[in-house]
Protein backbone atom coordinates (compact mmCIF):
# COMPACT_ATOMS: atom_id res chain seq x y z
CA UNK A 1 0.00 0.00 0.00
CA UNK A 2 1.62 3.34 -1.04
CA UNK A 3 1.62 6.41 1.86
CA UNK A 4 0.39 9.85 1.25
CA UNK A 5 3.58 12.18 2.84
CA UNK A 6 5.67 11.71 -0.58
CA UNK A 7 2.74 13.11 -2.64
CA UNK A 8 1.57 15.91 -0.37
CA UNK A 9 2.04 19.51 -1.86
CA UNK A 10 4.07 17.92 -4.66
CA UNK A 11 3.68 17.21 -8.68
CA UNK A 12 4.50 13.61 -9.09
CA UNK A 13 4.57 12.27 -12.79
CA UNK A 14 4.13 8.44 -13.30
CA UNK A 15 5.47 7.51 -16.93
CA UNK A 16 5.99 4.20 -18.81
CA UNK A 17 5.37 2.60 -21.54
CA UNK A 18 1.76 1.02 -22.63
CA UNK A 19 0.52 -1.90 -20.49
CA UNK A 20 3.05 -0.94 -17.84
CA UNK A 21 1.24 -0.22 -14.85
CA UNK A 22 0.92 3.41 -14.48
CA UNK A 23 -2.95 3.76 -14.05
CA UNK A 24 -2.70 0.79 -11.97
CA UNK A 25 -0.12 2.68 -9.85
CA UNK A 26 -2.48 5.69 -10.07
CA UNK A 27 -5.04 4.29 -8.69
CA UNK A 28 -3.11 2.44 -5.91
CA UNK A 29 -1.62 5.59 -4.67
CA UNK A 30 -5.76 7.27 -5.20
CA UNK A 31 -7.14 4.79 -3.23
CA UNK A 32 -4.51 5.67 -0.12
CA UNK A 33 -5.50 8.90 -0.71
CA UNK A 34 -9.50 7.95 -0.03
CA UNK A 35 -8.39 6.05 2.89
CA UNK A 36 -6.23 8.51 4.38
CA UNK A 37 -9.29 11.05 4.59
CA UNK A 38 -8.76 13.11 1.52
CA UNK A 39 -11.84 12.28 -1.08
CA UNK A 40 -13.72 14.81 -0.47
CA UNK A 41 -10.42 17.10 -1.72
CA UNK A 42 -9.59 15.02 -5.01
CA UNK A 43 -10.54 15.76 -8.33
CA UNK A 44 -9.59 12.73 -10.87
CA UNK A 45 -9.68 14.04 -14.29
CA UNK A 46 -9.29 10.86 -16.52
CA UNK A 47 -8.30 11.35 -20.14
CA UNK A 48 -7.63 7.67 -21.15
CA UNK A 49 -9.65 6.00 -23.96
CA UNK A 50 -11.43 3.01 -23.49
CA UNK A 51 -9.69 -0.69 -23.38
CA UNK A 52 -8.62 -0.24 -27.54
CA UNK A 53 -6.74 -4.36 -28.18
CA UNK A 54 -5.43 -4.30 -23.98
CA UNK A 55 -4.65 -0.66 -24.53
CA UNK A 56 -6.05 2.11 -22.34
CA UNK A 57 -8.26 2.00 -19.67
CA UNK A 58 -10.40 4.28 -17.55
CA UNK A 59 -8.55 4.96 -13.89
CA UNK A 60 -12.20 4.62 -11.94
CA UNK A 61 -12.40 5.42 -7.95
CA UNK A 62 -14.28 3.28 -6.08
CA UNK A 63 -18.33 4.09 -6.38
CA UNK A 64 -18.32 4.72 -2.58
CA UNK A 65 -15.55 7.42 -2.65
CA UNK A 66 -16.54 11.19 -2.91
CA UNK A 67 -14.16 12.18 -5.10
CA UNK A 68 -15.21 14.21 -8.33
CA UNK A 69 -14.72 12.56 -11.31
CA UNK A 70 -14.15 13.72 -14.74
CA UNK A 71 -14.29 12.17 -17.69
CA UNK A 72 -15.37 11.97 -21.05
CA UNK A 73 -15.73 9.69 -24.66
CA UNK A 74 -12.04 9.93 -26.01
CA UNK A 75 -10.58 8.13 -29.10
CA UNK A 76 -7.10 6.74 -29.22
CA UNK A 77 -6.13 8.41 -32.26
CA UNK A 78 -2.70 6.15 -33.18
CA UNK A 79 -4.92 2.77 -32.32
CA UNK A 80 -8.28 3.76 -34.28
CA UNK A 81 -7.55 6.31 -36.96
CA UNK A 82 -7.34 5.41 -40.56
CA UNK A 83 -4.77 7.56 -41.67
CA UNK A 84 -2.25 10.91 -40.22
CA UNK A 85 -4.54 13.35 -40.89
CA UNK A 86 -7.01 10.96 -39.29
CA UNK A 87 -4.86 11.01 -36.15
CA UNK A 88 -4.60 14.48 -35.75
CA UNK A 89 -8.37 15.28 -36.29
CA UNK A 90 -9.13 12.33 -33.78
CA UNK A 91 -5.75 14.16 -31.53
CA UNK A 92 -8.06 17.41 -31.54
CA UNK A 93 -11.16 16.37 -30.68
CA UNK A 94 -9.68 14.69 -27.81
CA UNK A 95 -8.06 17.76 -26.54
CA UNK A 96 -11.22 19.94 -27.19
CA UNK A 97 -13.19 17.10 -24.75
CA UNK A 98 -10.67 17.43 -22.33
CA UNK A 99 -10.41 20.87 -22.22
CA UNK A 100 -13.90 21.12 -21.38
CA UNK A 101 -13.15 18.64 -18.45
CA UNK A 102 -11.04 21.39 -17.37
CA UNK A 103 -13.67 24.29 -17.36
CA UNK A 104 -15.57 22.01 -15.06
CA UNK A 105 -12.88 21.65 -12.75
CA UNK A 106 -12.12 25.40 -12.88
CA UNK A 107 -16.10 25.76 -11.61
CA UNK A 108 -15.11 23.54 -8.81
CA UNK A 109 -12.03 23.43 -7.46
CA UNK A 110 -9.99 20.97 -5.32
CA UNK A 111 -6.60 20.50 -3.68
CA UNK A 112 -5.75 17.44 -4.96
CA UNK A 113 -5.76 16.65 -8.50
CA UNK A 114 -4.96 13.06 -10.52
CA UNK A 115 -5.12 12.68 -13.80
CA UNK A 116 -4.89 9.90 -15.71
CA UNK A 117 -3.47 9.68 -19.30
CA UNK A 118 -2.02 13.06 -19.64
CA UNK A 119 -0.26 12.60 -23.21
CA UNK A 120 -3.91 11.73 -25.08
CA UNK A 121 -3.89 15.36 -24.26
CA UNK A 122 -0.44 16.87 -24.95
CA UNK A 123 -0.96 14.94 -28.69
CA UNK A 124 -3.15 17.77 -29.76
CA UNK A 125 -3.28 20.69 -26.56
CA UNK A 126 -1.51 23.13 -25.31
CA UNK A 127 1.05 22.84 -22.19
CA UNK A 128 0.65 26.17 -20.69
CA UNK A 129 -3.03 25.53 -20.56
CA UNK A 130 -2.49 21.79 -18.67
CA UNK A 131 0.65 23.72 -16.40
CA UNK A 132 -2.15 26.32 -15.18
CA UNK A 133 -5.15 23.76 -14.67
CA UNK A 134 -2.40 21.88 -12.75
CA UNK A 135 -1.21 25.07 -10.56
CA UNK A 136 -4.45 25.33 -9.27
CA UNK A 137 -4.05 22.07 -7.30
CA UNK A 138 -1.56 21.88 -4.46
CA UNK A 139 -1.11 18.25 -4.64
CA UNK A 140 -0.84 16.37 -8.07
CA UNK A 141 -0.29 13.07 -8.92
CA UNK A 142 -0.65 12.82 -13.47
CA UNK A 143 0.64 10.01 -15.25
CA UNK A 144 1.77 9.47 -18.70
CA UNK A 145 2.86 7.58 -21.92
CA UNK A 146 6.68 8.08 -22.06
CA UNK A 147 8.12 5.18 -24.14
CA UNK A 148 9.00 3.55 -27.91
CA UNK A 149 5.81 1.12 -28.44
CA UNK A 150 4.42 3.90 -31.20
CA UNK A 151 5.72 4.56 -34.54
CA UNK A 152 7.25 7.76 -34.98
CA UNK A 153 5.19 10.47 -36.78
CA UNK A 154 4.88 14.05 -35.57
CA UNK A 155 1.59 13.44 -33.19
CA UNK A 156 4.12 10.77 -31.40
CA UNK A 157 7.41 13.44 -31.29
CA UNK A 158 4.80 16.25 -30.26
CA UNK A 159 3.46 14.38 -27.25
CA UNK A 160 6.90 13.09 -26.60
CA UNK A 161 8.33 16.58 -26.28
CA UNK A 162 5.27 17.78 -24.42
CA UNK A 163 5.75 15.18 -21.72
CA UNK A 164 9.54 15.59 -21.26
CA UNK A 165 8.40 19.39 -20.76
CA UNK A 166 5.82 18.35 -18.62
CA UNK A 167 8.32 16.02 -16.65
CA UNK A 168 10.90 19.27 -15.96
CA UNK A 169 7.88 21.12 -13.85
CA UNK A 170 7.47 17.67 -11.34
CA UNK A 171 8.90 17.04 -7.99
CA UNK A 172 9.08 13.15 -8.28
CA UNK A 173 9.21 11.22 -11.60
CA UNK A 174 8.15 7.62 -11.06
CA UNK A 175 9.17 5.25 -14.25
CA UNK A 176 7.04 1.89 -14.21
CA UNK A 177 8.35 -0.74 -15.82
CA UNK A 178 6.35 -3.82 -16.06
CA UNK A 179 8.79 -5.71 -13.84
CA UNK A 180 10.19 -3.02 -11.50
CA UNK A 181 9.72 0.04 -10.42
CA UNK A 182 12.41 2.72 -10.24
CA UNK A 183 11.87 5.98 -8.73
CA UNK A 184 13.46 9.19 -9.20
CA UNK A 185 12.96 12.19 -6.70
CA UNK A 186 14.31 15.62 -7.99
CA UNK A 187 14.69 18.36 -5.37
CA UNK A 188 13.12 21.86 -6.86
Amino acid sequence: METISSYLNRRTLISGEVKSGKTARTLGILQAFIQAGYANRIAVIDMAPDLVGGIGGKLTPPAEASVFYLTTTIAAPRLTGVDEPHVRRLARQNARAIEALFAALRRQPKEILFVNDASLYLQAGNLDTFLSLLGAASTQIINAYFGGTFKDSALTQREKRLTAALMKTCDQIIHVCPDAVKSESKEK
